[in-house]
């Protein structure tokens, strides 16, 4: 017979062994205290019955036995037959003198006759001196082949009104009616507790299956995800435990398959990016492999353009670098300088160096800054984050139009604020703003010379800080993007 290993090593199994053995040692200890109990009770019954019964033939005798009357024998025989019919046990009566030695035995055998049963029996010495000595029982090896059986003894005194103790009554009694109800009850309590073990042990298995079925689930998620189907969900029944590790492994699902779809996106997104400048230099160089031309500022408007769409394709590869780096959380964190930086001086160091675009376009920057604001960061990523933004609100604002930046403090962090007069953001596409490669196809076009990546960037900076970018638009009312940097290095709490 073939043994299924992988089922005895698995969860469901020590799970139902669990409770057997739990059951079981309880089963045990249960068992073995009621015969204890019973034992004892049943046992100590015998000894007070006979105790009374060897007292009672004492007092019976006493009189017979001072006097030497010989029909003695005949009552401690009758005696002996009264308590085999009432107590249903084999009976000895012994009658021992003040010297503890046998004068009659209701046995009529002649093995104890004139024998001293003190070097015996420890008891005898102790009866006879006056000493009150209760019953006891033992084990004794006899028969043959020899085995041992369990006795019973009883003593008492036999005691004459003058003369003191002048004797003693001996009783010994076989303990086998005992001992067979005693291992009856036993094979009883045995099959009994072995029945419900196997029972128990059935139900503990059925259960077990219930409880270990949403693990054996998730494991086989796991094993398909790790075959790269990330799209696996568990049904989530029950509460508990159980409940919330299925619901923490669909939401994990849910983000490792956003993740790859993510990234999946991002692949595609960055070749067809890579791909339009490429295509555009290729086009303008079998152009000019082709054409027949000899006029030099046609070759020079050629090179010009192929020079245009090279800067546009390193622009777009000095993006990507830099969100590679920024996806390297933990090292990106210990490579960031944390030292004191004032947004103030910063702001106003990044709107001197796009003086020169806002004029191009008339619009006028406005800064509005009336008290210091310092927070711990890393002063070249956070002028890129505001340059990236300031620069954007530059861009995607008309002629004549207006850019505001507000830098202040709140309890908890210091906040930059820039707001503009430019086309705005439909309520559809804030949500896809911070996205990579996304473009607003009225403000966000090609023609800005833009990647899609400078507020994904953006964002990234921020929340490696561990700050917020957040964003408001209304569409032809102008956008306003506020930035919120701690005060401290501590990880921001929702």
């Amino acid at each position: 017979m073939r043994i299924n290993k992988q089922f005895f090593s698995s969860l469901r199994w020590r799970i139902a062994f669990a409770y057997l053995m739990v059951i079981g040692i309880g089963f045990f200890i249960i068992n073995v205290s009621i015969m204890e109990i019973l034992e004892q009770n049943l046992i100590e019954d015998k000894k007070i019955t006979y105790q009374k019964y060897a007292i009672q033939l004492a007092q019976i005798i006493a009189n017979g036995y001072y006097d030497r009357d010989p029909n003695i024998y005949y009552l401690i025989r009758e005696f002996g037959n009264d308590i085999d019919q009432v107590e249903g046990e084999s009976t000895r009566v012994l009658l021992l003198n003040i010297n503890g030695i046998v004068e009659q035995d209701s046995y009529q055998s002649t093995n104890l006759l004139r024998r001293n049963l003190m070097e015996d029996y420890q008891e005898v010495s102790g009866v006879l001196k006056g000493t009150s000595v209760p019953a006891r029982d033992l084990y004794i090896l006899t028969g043959e082949p020899a085995e041992y059986k369990r006795v019973l003894y009883a003593f008492a005194p036999i005691t004459h009104y003058r003369e003191g103790i002048i004797g003693m009554v001996f009783l010994s009694a076989s303990l086998d009616a005992i001992e067979l109800i005693l291992s009856d009850i036993r094979t009883t309590i045995s099959f009994f507790s072995a029945t419900i073990s196997f029972s128990i042990i059935l139900i503990s298995l059925i259960l077990s299956g219930f409880i270990t079925h949403p693990i054996k689930e998730l494991t086989a998620g796991i094993t398909r995800m790790s075959k790269g189907h990330l799209n696996q969900r568990v049904n989530i029944r029950g509460s508990g435990e159980l409940r919330q590790l299925g619901e923490a492994f669909n939401v994990m699902s849910e983000q490792l398959e956003n993740l790859d779809n993510t990234r999946n996106e991002f692949v595609s997104n960055a070749s067809h990016e890579l791909k339009t400048p490429l295509s555009a230099i290729k086009v303008l160089a079998e152009s000019l492999l082709n054409m027949e031309v000899e006029d030099p500022a046609v070759y020079k408007d050629f090179l010009t353009d192929i020079n245009f769409e090279i800067d546009r394709l390193n622009a777009i590869i000095t993006d990507l670098l830099i969100l590679v780096q920024m996806d390297k959380e933990d090292t990106v964190r210990s490579r960031f300088k944390k030292d004191p930086v004032l947004l103030n001086e910063l702001v106003q160091r990044t709107m001197k160096g796009l003086q020169l675009l806002a004029d191009q376009k008339n619009i006028r920057l406005e800064l509005f800054d009336e008290e210091e604001v310092i927070v711990p960061g890393d002063r070249l990523k956070l002028q890129q984050v505001i340059s990236n933004i300031i620069d954007n609100g530059i861009k995607y604002t008309p002629e004549g139009g207006r850019v505001t930046i507000e830098v202040y403090n709140t309890p908890n962090f210091g906040v930059v604020k820039v707001s503009d007069t430019g086309f705005g953001i439909a309520p559809e596409e804030l949500g896809h703003i911070f996205d990579r490669f996304y473009r607003i196809d009225r403000a966000r076009s090609r023609s800005t010379g833009g990647t899609g990546l400078g507020l994904s960037i953006a964002k990234r900076i921020v929340m490696l800080h561990n700050g917020d970018i957040r964003v408001q638009s209304e569409g032809n009312r102008g956008t306003t993007f506020r930035i919120e940097l701690p005060y401290d290095d501590q990880e921001r709490i929702e």
